[in-house]
């Protein structure tokens, strides 16, 4: 199992804005918190995971407003992917995610499994 640790990720809604004449782009906010994330995850030294996974996303909410743990999905899975820790985040490599609202302890808590088939 490799765990890893990331700030708390944007959601889907805070990661991309229309740019006139260029379509989709990202935000701000979202290229900060990648650039955040790479050099947090450099600094890990995760191992990289070339086939099947399965992942654990612990996350601690920052306020006590209502939120969606799948709406950090794609930040999440683009930085591991962009870091080389997952070879894609598809379903040809990403069998199982399962995601936790934790009371306390950090931000964003990722584990990955080398994937073992599927729970009789």
């Amino acid at each position: 199992m490799t765990r890893i640790t990331l700030p708390y990720p944007p959601p889907i809604s805070a990661c991309f804005t229309n740019a006139r004449g260029k379509g989709r782009v990202a935000t701000p906010r979202y290229k900060a918190w990648t650039e955040e994330s790479l050099w947090s995850l450099k600094a890990q030294k995760p191992r990289q995971f070339a086939g099947e996974v399965s992942i654990y996303v612990g996350l601690v909410a920052p306020d006590k407003r209502i939120r969606d743990a799948g709406n950090c999905d794609k930040a999440i899975m683009d930085v591991l992917v962009k870091a080389g820790v997952i070879k894609d985040d598809s379903n040809r490599y990403v069998k199982r995610v399962t995601y936790e609202w934790r009371p306390e302890g950090e931000p964003c808590v990722v584990l990955i499994n080398d994937f073992e088939g599927a729970v009789s």
